[in-house]
């Protein structure tokens, strides 16, 4: 919003006559600097919001009449407010309740009624969720972290390091809510991403008390790869349809004391109480929690390989201090389920536990002898008279729903392509493994893999699929062939094509644009130098959304990588359909 001349306008002061039943309370979020504060207009007649919080420094709020005509939030100079600074392009209906909803400054909406996703599939029987507002879909609530800004910087400053920040502050904000936390801890998140000039943070809430609606772990996802910033908000939505036990996906704004850092993605982290809210409903009693895993052959990303001289900085130093696997070829990682032999030792550094059981430590000789299981099996056509088997050791909808699920919507940094980004829960009632999939940024037209193969038709050349040690002896059962064939074609036919993806794109276009184009303007905090070894001639913020959603890259150290969203879903249905349609007319 451009700044206008500054207009002095009579501020009107409420008095006696005024009867208390004829003011209301106006909320706003908003960061301003200190010489400045915010005030609402109300049918052309000022009145400034006096109310600003220690403890919810962006929470502006104060009484003013009901309007008759309409509303709008202004920027007031705070020595005079009687100068307006900047005031919103837009009028607000009257509201005639007590108060306004928290309101966002410069957003003409609080909420929005999105389109949604069809679910094509019950939940696996083992998913009992609990109810929660943590992701209320139409709303972009507000994070604003507060606390040392020297610890902040030096997070920033070692974003290559695992380095954790204490005794921060949080409020959120929701249209509808306000919440405070004290002592959380936060720290830089993810691999690849930590080499972009946007950083992606993962964040903790002390035990005691309910968390936040019922969750203490977090992920502020960056999308710093995505030119749509849609692509993980729907990968979750689709394995939410699709019945798999995922984490769910949400945007907030966030802040870190008086920078703005932007639009981010809001995910829950796999970490407690994340099973028993999964799993149990919520429930701690009573439930006999498994050990939770995740691959992990991305152990971090190792500064000593990084060279000192960041600014020039290749893709390959990159890739091999985030543990990526290579561009054309399968990556021969030991965390793809394959037999390490019987030294325990062996599975703790490729499977790391995000939580143990609710007794005792976790049972590495659970993974090793799935390990083993799938080692024994043939990788060539056996009758189906091993099911049981299968059954008996690993929760076989999962694992098949989460392969058709990375397949149709072109993971190129999950178990098949890479043997990463998955989890492993030991699900102690059934005594066998539960399958997932987690972080969805390099999907749906972003790729670090062969664009031909990853978006490719036929299915069985996808990057992985017929090497993996789980998928190579699944496959060997007829059955299981037949059912992930036919959860490929479904998945393709029901959800991920134009008609099903579009509506919810363009709703999501609507919902975000705003906000993407205030997180292209803001300073970044981290680096470009993942993009600088990539060749890249330009940097994403420069980059419109409408471009990410339906444009085509002209550069081609990007566009190998990087697709448009709506481009990418008409190219992998069109291709998975025509295969399976020349398939069956053969």
């Amino acid at each position: 919003m451009q700044v206008t001349a500054a207009i002095t306008l009579l501020v009107v002061t409420a008095t006696s006559a005024v009867a208390a039943a004829s003011n209301i309370t106006y909320t706003v979020v908003s960061l301003q600097p200190s010489n400045q504060t915010i005030g609402v207009i109300v049918d052309n007649q000022v009145y400034p919001l006096s109310s600003v919080s220690d403890n919810w420094q962006l929470l502006h709020s104060g009484e003013a009449p009901v309007a008759t005509s309409g509303y709008k939030y202004a920027v007031l100079d705070k020595l005079n407010t009687a100068t307006i600074v900047e005031q919103e392009s837009f009028t607000r209906k009257p509201v005639t309740d007590d108060s306004t909803l928290n309101e966002y400054y410069g957003r003409s909406w609080n909420t929005m009624n999105l389109t949604q996703l069809p679910t094509i599939m019950d939940p696996l029987p083992i998913i009992d969720r609990i109810k929660s507002n943590l992701h209320i879909d139409g709303e972009i609530p507000t994070i604003h972290i507060t606390g040392s800004q020297s610890s902040i910087d030096n997070m920033h400053s070692n974003n290559y390091a695992d380095l954790d920040v204490s005794d921060l502050n949080m409020t959120y904000i929701s249209p509808h809510d306000i919440k405070t936390f004290e002592n959380i801890t936060l720290a830089v998140a993810g691999f690849s991403s930590r080499s972009l000039p946007k950083l992606s943070y993962k964040l903790k809430i002390p035990k005691g008390g309910d968390g936040l609606y019922g969750y203490r772990r977090f992920k502020l996802r960056s999308m710093g790869f995505d030119l749509s910033y849609m692509r993980e908000e729907l990968a979750y939505a689709i394995a939410e349809s699709i019945g798999l036990p995922s984490a769910r996906y949400s945007y907030v704004r966030l802040f870190m004391n008086n920078q703005p850092l932007g639009l981010f993605g809001f995910s829950d982290n796999f970490k407690n109480p994340w099973p028993r809210n999964t799993f149990a409903g919520g429930k701690k009693k009573n439930f006999d929690q498994g050990a939770l895993y995740t691959a992990s052959p991305n152990s971090g990303v190792n500064a000593s390989e990084l060279p000192k001289d960041l600014a020039n900085i290749t893709l390959d130093q990159i890739a091999r201090a985030s543990r990526l696997g290579p561009q054309d070829n399968i990556d021969p990682s030991k965390s793809d389920l394959r037999y390490l032999g019987n030294n325990l030792t062996e599975y703790s550094m490729q499977y790391s536990v995000r939580e143990d059981p609710s007794s005792g430590t976790a049972n590495y000789t659970r993974i090793m002898d799935l390990c083993k299981f799938i080692s024994e099996q043939s990788n060539t056509t056996s009758d189906d008279s091993a099911i049981s088997l299968w059954g008996e050791r690993i929760d076989v909808p999962s694992f098949l729903r989460g392969m058709a699920f990375e397949i149709v919507t072109s993971q190129s940094d999950a178990y098949l392509a890479n043997g990463n980004n998955y989890i492993l829960y030991d699900d102690l009632e059934n005594e066998r493994i539960v399958y997932s999939n987690q972080d969805f940024d390099i999907s749906m037209g972003t790729a670090i893999l062969n664009p031909e193969l990853i978006h490719g038709g036929n299915y069985t050349k996808f990057p992985g699929f017929l090497e993996r040690p789980l998928t190579s002896r699944l496959l060997a059962v007829p059955q299981f062939k037949k059912e992930i064939g036919e959860l490929v074609y479904n998945f393709t036919r029901d959800l991920v094509n134009p008609g099903i993806l579009f509506p919810r794109i363009d709703a999501l276009y609507t919902f975000i644009e705003q906000d993407v184009a205030w997180d292209k303007t803001l300073p970044r905090v981290g680096n470009s130098s993942l993009l600088d070894a990539a060749g890249a001639n330009f940097t994403f913020d420069e980059v419109p959304l409408w471009f990410g959603i339906n444009g085509t890259v002209p550069d081609p150290a990007v566009a190998n990588f990087s697709m448009s969203l709506k481009n990418w879903v008409e190219l992998r249905s069109t291709n998975l359909l025509n295969f399976f349609n020349g398939t069956a007319s053969n």
